[in-house]
């Protein structure tokens, strides 16, 4: 069970296994609830080359006009017998009329029930938009709203605290760093998002368990994860 739980930790800490959680922030004391799915992209012999089927499901929560609060569970770790969740912030530190700018200090924590094993890594995302396309439209009560989408662009740090790794090793790498692309169509209350990450681009793939894809040959990896977001 032990190295069960070092194959699942490699695979979703690794493999960065969530997208982006609230590029924008909320409204103020808005509530949202939020689904997504996927991950790092892996060959598997005899099937194809697909994501990690992770998911998440989490709620975020719009404290002010620019500062959300979120947590999320991760069903598909749980399935394994690995608890994990994450929980942070987004804070738009600046933005005019069609861009803005965001940072989301957070950390990630797993827990293996089997050998009672844990894991804390704290996680810092910073992420800049821009908003494309812009309709107004009512709901069935007759309230106006509106429709952004926008495109997104930055990075994912996510930090190693223990000094070893798998099986006693020493930790030589004490930050994953992934960047990131994504889009964002909003459709009155619901959101959905598609995202593309590229993990660890100045690491080796090579003599390891996972047998990762990427665009950079035998460095690093791919990641793809669709969301969706419901704003109430």
């Amino acid at each position: 069970m032990k190295q069960l739980f070092y194959l699942i930790t490699s695979i979703f800490v690794l493999g960065a296994c969530a997208p982006s959680h609230f590029v924008k922030p909320l409204e103020h004391k808005q509530h949202a609830l939020t689904a997504s799915l996927g991950g790092a992209m892996l060959k598997v012999p005899g099937v194809a080359t697909i994501p990690i089927p992770n998911t998440t499901l989490g709620y975020g929560y719009g404290v002010k006009q620019d500062l959300t609060i979120y947590g999320n569970l991760y069903p598909t770790a749980a399935v394994f017998g690995v608890f994990q969740f994450d929980a942070g912030c987004t804070w738009r530190f600046w933005q005019n009329e069609n861009m803005g700018a965001s940072v989301s200090p957070g950390f990630n924590f797993l827990f293996d029930r089997f050998e009672k094993n844990a894991g804390l890594w704290p996680q810092l995302d910073a992420n800049f938009y821009m908003n494309y396309f812009e309709r107004t439209g009512s709901t069935k009560k007759g309230t106006d709203h509106q429709n952004v989408n926008y495109f997104y662009v930055g990075f994912s740090n996510w930090f190693q605290l223990k000094s070893t790794m798998t099986l006693g090793l020493k930790q030589e790498n004490r930050l994953v760093f992934s960047p990131q692309v994504g889009h964002t169509f909003e459709r009155g209350h619901w959101n959905y998002n598609l995202e593309v990450k590229f993990l660890t681009p100045y690491l080796s793939n090579q003599n390891i368990i996972i047998d990762y894809v990427s665009p950079f040959g035998k460095r690093g990896g791919l990641g793809a994860f669709f969301s969706v977001t419901y704003r109430l």
